[in-house]
């Protein structure tokens, strides 16, 4: 009971994320029952467990050849520890457990050791970023999308400029959203500290988020997160994958959501042209071509939301390794 207090006191905020014990996950997630069961990905499957005062969300990793090890558990556990910030899912403990089972094997029962690796994160009951990006004329508004754009860059931000960490599984899969529709980027199994760092196999991430010199030459640098910050941006305003929209035909379908007819630019098309273009600089193939994070993070304090945005504007794009990155207005 005591370990369950200690719990809901962490998910309170009243105490600071810790080791927990492997008896007190199995408690709160029925067993790790397939009633509680939430999600799978990966490595590892995600339970929702019941608390008091709210739930919570139990990353059971898994124990196959094809798992993450030792050294990359800890690196992830000390990834969660450093990091605070409101676009990243709050990390509330961990439990490495190694204990012995009994296991038949033909007509012998014989002792094998069960090693069980586990994260407890924020619950959200809304899930991941991947189940809500639809078309332009279905599903969230233009301004739901801009201010999730908007938490993605923030969270990264942190990561990227306060953190000094390159988180390089960025993805809508890897985004939670809460009841606001804030986003939260979680999953840290492959962020690193700096550039050298080892990595995981690549067969753990996404081929379509993955920045191109790293599928190729495995180079690792925030040039990489920038790009999976591209491809998630283009999703989020047209509800594809195509990495070359036409930018015309997405704004047409966007204007007829608005039933803009008539002819002057409205504020939400001067916004979805821009973010279209922020976005393929990001997913350029040269990462020296791609802007940093503050670049991006700037056309928010820019251009303000789309009711205080009025001026009619042209927009060019330059990208270039010795200009940086600039978006004139």
């Amino acid at each position: 009971m005591e370990d369950r207090n200690v719990l809901e006191r962490i998910l309170a905020g009243s105490e600071q994320p810790r080791d927990l014990p492997l008896s007190l996950l199995e408690t709160i997630t029925d067993g790790f029952s397939k009633e509680r069961k939430i999600g799978q990905g990966g490595f590892a499957e995600i339970y929702k467990g019941v608390l008091q005062n709210g739930n919570v969300a139990v990353k059971r990793i898994g124990l196959t050849v094809h798992t993450i090890d030792d050294t990359q558990f800890k690196c992830e556990v000390q990834s969660l520890l450093k990091i605070r910030h409101p676009n990243i899912v709050r990390f509330l403990g961990f439990c490495s457990n190694a204990h012995h089972v009994t296991q038949s094997e033909g007509s012998d029962n014989i002792l094998v050791l069960k090693r069980e690796r586990l994260l407890c994160l924020e619950y959200f009951r809304h899930g991941s970023l991947d189940k809500h990006i639809t078309d332009e004329l279905r599903g969230l508004a233009w301004s739901a999308r801009y201010q999730i754009i908007k938490g993605i860059c923030e969270g990264l931000r942190y990561l990227h400029e306060e953190k000094n960490m390159i988180h390089m599984d960025l993805k809508p899969a890897n985004i939670m959203v809460d009841d606001d529709m804030v986003p939260k980027i979680a999953d840290f199994g492959l962020a690193r500290l700096d550039k050298n760092s080892h990595t995981a196999s690549k067969r753990f991430r996404s081929r379509w988020y993955c920045a191109p010199e790293y599928d190729k030459d495995d180079e690792i640098t925030v040039a990489c997160d920038m790009y999976s910050l591209g491809v998630i941006i283009m999703e989020l305003i047209t509800g594809d994958r195509g990495s070359n929209p036409d930018i015309n035909s997405v704004l047409r379908r966007w204007k007829c959501r608005w039933k803009e007819l008539v002819r002057r630019t409205s504020p939400q098309e001067q916004q979805v042209s821009k973010w279209i273009k922020i976005a393929e600089s990001c997913m350029q193939e040269d990462p020296k071509c791609r802007p940093s994070i503050s670049d991006v993070i700037h056309h928010f304090n820019e251009n303000g939301n789309t009711n205080k945005h009025n001026s009619a504007v042209g927009q060019v794009i330059s990208s270039a390794p010795e200009n940086g990155f600039k978006v004139s207005i």
